[in-house]
């Protein structure tokens, strides 16, 4: 699987159609018009799109089955999802900033928030954000967060995609200041459900109304961009980090460069300590970013255990085609 030694998975556990405003590209798609989604069917390519099954329970019952106590008890989902083996040596020099001390609320973007789901063999929790697409109800987040990949730990265990999602923008210490959103699908690349692949790490979850308005009209959105290069400078990332020191009740940042991670596909940030429940929140560009959105180019997918370094494949251009299959 390419895996590294020492580095774990952070939950164990767009050149776009006009109607698909908010999401660029940084070059040309060659199969932009290839097959875009299956309905719960495996794909046969890396870059297709597989969905969810349809939430068995309604809304009501989801939002009542998350309540305070059971939020609080989630955990990171890298603690249930198995670690990878390889090589943690690396020799980039660090970012010049790491995590910040607890946000205020009023600080943290509305746009990103911490997303709870469960699979019947236990509550778990990852980050994630808003993005701008024609339904303007979408969240972007990590395959892992959505999907357990082919391997997940167990004799017994099927690959099987989770449910019950809940997204709250702006989680702090219990409180939902932006209401809590539940979810209607969610949709993963064959890349990750198949073959674990880090580069086909990313996944798009729909929700429902709240209060008769859409998650995008209410917190806003921000503006998916693919293809980016590993070193970046002034990146942004957010999440809820939920292992010690952290506990998951506030959110941290980490700001600095980023740089490519050895002979790998990734992008790495120096001196983030975010870990566990962090995977999948947003890697901002300066460039353009508000305080309470910007242009996401990457979502948290693991971390090294032996040192504060984190992982990200920059956002392929086969996003595009999840935001297709999302927004049909």
């Amino acid at each position: 699987m390419g895996a590294l030694r020492g580095v774990t998975l952070l939950v164990a556990g767009m050149l776009v159609s006009a109607v698909l405003s908010g999401v660029t590209t940084t070059s040309a798609d060659a199969d932009a018009a290839a097959g875009a989604t299956t309905s719960g069917a495996v794909a046969s390519r890396p870059g297709d799109v597989v969905r969810a099954p349809k939430p068995a329970r309604a809304a009501r019952e989801i939002r009542h089955y998350w309540t305070r106590e059971r939020m609080a008890a989630a955990i990171p989902i890298e603690e249930v999802l198995p670690s990878l083996g390889g090589s943690t040596s690396y020799d980039a020099a660090p970012a010049r900033r790491g995590t910040s001390g607890p946000i205020p609320p009023r600080r943290v973007p509305r746009t990103v928030g911490k997303l709870f789901f469960s699979d019947g063999g236990g509550d778990y929790v990852c980050s994630a954000a808003a993005i701008r697409t024609r339904k303007l109800d979408q969240v972007i987040t990590a395959g892992h967060c959505v999907h357990t990949g082919p391997n997940p730990p167990g004799l017994l265990e099927q690959p099987h995609f989770f449910r019950n999602w809940v997204f709250v923008p702006r989680y702090h210490r219990g409180r939902a200041p932006e209401g809590r959103w539940v979810a209607r699908n969610a949709w993963a690349f064959n890349g990750w459900v198949e073959n674990e692949s880090f580069r086909h790490d990313q996944a798009i979850i729909a929700f429902k109304k709240r209060n008769g308005r859409k998650l995008v009209r209410a917190v806003g959105g921000n503006e998916v961009v693919c293809c980016k290069s590993q070193r970046r400078w002034g990146v942004r990332i957010w999440g809820w980090p939920a292992q010690p020191p952290f506990d998951g009740r506030t959110a941290r940042r980490c700001d600095g460069r980023t740089v490519r991670f050895q002979d790998t596909s990734d992008a790495a940030m120096h001196n983030c300590r975010l870990n566990g429940g962090a995977s999948g929140g947003p890697w901002f560009l300066p460039r353009g970013r508000t305080a309470n959105k910007g242009k996401i180019w990457a979502v948290t997918s693991r971390r090294l255990l032996d040192r504060p370094v984190l992982l990200a494949n920059p956002i392929p251009r086969e996003i595009r085609r999840m935001i297709r299959a999302a927004n049909r």
